[in-house]
């Protein structure tokens, strides 16, 4: 006898069969949402919705964008993102966009530790779709050539090499990660980072069809994880496209302070001439041989006896522009008021820059038709203090009869400074005639040119020899910039000599800005300045109404209720409308910034103010 077979035993072909032929429905879908009813509840109405919302995630999960075996790009050869492997030693190589074009200043540490241990930190690798070689990935060119090495050398440790393999994502983002990974470190050169960045942009513009701004290019690496500034991505720039020469030995200071403002107004007049920049190339080479006849003079010594390596900035700029000098027929020395005269008005012409020399030659400042003083050093070399800070030069002095062009300064004597010397008060001071001295403004013959004060001081006194105001200026070393401005025994006169309106409207100006940037007009500042040197200090300690009757008097001057002095709109105009000022002031400007930023503990000071001081 058959056994009888239930519905629990059929098969669920067998179980749809016989519901077919007893002509009922197939039952629903456990999972299928109830019809709407208006009997449904509010808690019935929620859960059918949250499964209607389920059978519709259901149906997204696991679902490609496109069907993989239709997508045309995919290579089976590709590698595996973030796959591990051991590959032959011999199949990988450095990356030849590696920005690190130097040896590594901790091969030998780096060395020693992977004879000992091996490499522990195993190298991340890529290559290119096209190629059978891979190389480093964000760093570990160092440790791949010191592996490379050992296992020239018979270790056979190194015949294989473990690696994390990350597919090809680019040139672009290889650097990037190159240059992400040394900076980090700190111990990549400016040279080198200056080419890495360089590298980068070619690379990105190539893959995405496009250029980049300075800007862009900015966001860009910063998208990649490398926070470069404009200012240093320009300067990056300038060394690629200027300085190849002696790229390895450029120092990020020097550069930003010094080449680049030298060269760059350079480049700038050379173009109102139509001068090739390339009769610069023999300033460039010229200091390159220099260079590498240090090294090669350090390699037959002792290390005791080694030279550093470093450029001479302030004299390549020097070099350089006396090669353009050269090329447009001019001195040297009216080069950096060239810069300064295209710096202010970008339309002026060549005829017009010449005419600088001219008036230079032709007109003074002082009367009786006395020379120009000499014009101001370049914008970056500082000028040497050896000799100059133990007094002031004099001022010029009216020529003798039968003799307009000539003068007959006057020279000062050094003393020691303010604190332990006091410079005698302005009314006490002999006339400036002949064979008289003049009022020393106390500068040391000590001040170092390693004083971070120095370059300040250096320019100031350029300042000074322009305009005459070596009987005001005073070394306060603890001030902030290590200068303050006396008063004045009276505006118009540099001891017995009468000087022109011009000359005391400028003599003016030049005073009041520099009294203004001193930090002087600060109480916590002037009070360094010894009341037994300085009259200013002197007349802020009498008080308001004494501090207002002397400033006027010294200065022709206003000032405001509170007795504080002050400065006219027209008298900036004054600083900034004679040549060799203004750029010597722009010039002070810059050192004085610098200033605060390399040494910003000079311009914190816990000294309490007091109301009744000016300022």
């Amino acid at each position: 006898m058959a056994t009888r077979k239930t519905p629990e035993t059929l098969t669920a072909v067998d179980r749809a069969k016989t519901l077919a032929r007893n002509a009922g429905p197939l039952p629903p879908l456990s999972i299928a949402p109830k019809p709407p009813a208006s009997t449904m509840t509010r808690t019935e109405q929620k859960n059918a919705a949250d499964l209607n919302q389920a059978r519709a995630n259901l149906g997204q999960i696991g679902r490609p964008s496109r069907p993989m075996s239709h997508t045309p790009t995919l290579d089976p050869r590709a590698d595996m993102d973030d796959s591990f492997s051991i590959l032959p030693i011999g199949d990988v190589e450095p990356y030849q966009h590696n920005p690190r074009t130097g040896p590594n200043p901790r091969y030998n540490d780096i060395r020693a530790s992977i004879i000992a241990d091996g490499i522990t930190n195993p190298l991340t690798v890529t290559r290119r779709p096209d190629s059978s070689k891979y190389h480093p990935y964000g760093g570990g060119n160092t440790r791949l050539a010191i592996a490379k090495e050992l296992q020239a050398n018979g270790d056979a440790r190194f015949d294989t090499i473990k690696v994390i393999v990350k597919r090809w994502p680019g040139d672009a983002n290889v650097i990037s990660a190159h240059l992400a990974e040394n900076e980090m470190r700190g111990d990549i050169t400016f040279w080198e980072k200056a080419q890495g960045v360089a590298s980068f942009k070619h690379a990105h513009e190539q893959e995405h069809d496009m250029v980049l701004s300075t800007s862009e290019l900015g966001k860009e690496l910063k998208f990649h994880g490398i926070n470069f500034g404009t200012r240093v991505i320009q300067n990056f720039a300038f060394a690629v496209e200027n300085l190849a020469p002696i790229g390895p030995w450029l120092k990020a200071t020097e550069v930003n302070e010094i080449i680049r403002p030298g060269l760059a107004g350079a480049i700038a007049v050379a173009s109102k001439f139509d001068v090739d920049m390339a009769m610069m190339e023999s300033a460039l080479l010229k200091h390159r041989d220099q260079v590498l006849a240090i090294i090669t003079y350090n390699k037959d010594v002792e290390e005791a006896q080694r030279k550093a390596v470093e450029l001479d900035a302030a004299e390549l700029v020097s070099d350089l522009h006396e090669a353009l000098a050269s090329a447009i027929g001019v001195s040297a020395d009216v080069i950096p008021l060239m810069i300064s005269a295209v710096e202010s008005n970008s339309r002026i012409t060549a005829d017009e820059l010449k005419a600088i020399q001219i008036r230079r030659t032709t007109s003074a400042l002082v009367s009786g038709g006395a020379p120009a003083p000499a014009a101001p050093v370049p914008a970056a070399p500082q000028r040497s203090l050896t000799g100059m800070l133990g007094g002031m030069p004099s001022a010029p002095q009216p020529p003798a009869a039968g003799a307009a062009n000539a003068s007959a300064p006057t020279t000062a004597s050094p003393v020691a400074d303010p604190s332990t010397a006091p410079v005698p008060p302005v009314q006490n001071q002999a006339s400036l005639g002949a064979g008289a001295r003049q009022r020393n403004p106390g500068l040391p013959e000590n001040v170092s040119e390693s004083d971070p004060t120095a370059h300040i001081l250096s320019l100031v006194l350029d300042i000074s020899d322009l305009v005459l105001l070596s009987d005001c200026i005073l070394h306060v070393k603890d001030m902030p910039f290590g200068y303050c401005m006396d008063l004045p025994e009276a505006l118009d006169k540099v001891g017995s000599q009468t000087l022109p309106e011009m000359q005391v409207q400028v003599r003016g100006a030049a005073w009041k800005f520099l009294a203004s940037v001193s930090g002087q007009l600060d109480p916590q500042w002037f009070t360094f300045a010894s009341a037994d040197v300085s009259s200013w200090t002197r007349s802020a300690l009498a008080g308001p109404t004494v501090f207002r009757q002397n400033y006027e008097r010294s200065l022709r001057g206003f000032t405001a209720e509170s007795g504080d002095p002050a400065m006219l709109l027209v008298e900036i105009y004054h600083v900034f409308n004679v040549p060799d000022l203004g750029y010597l002031t722009v010039q002070l400007l810059r050192a004085m910034e610098q200033l605060r930023l390399d040494h910003p503990e000079r311009f914190a000071r816990a000294v309490t103010t007091d109301p009744d001081f000016p300022g």
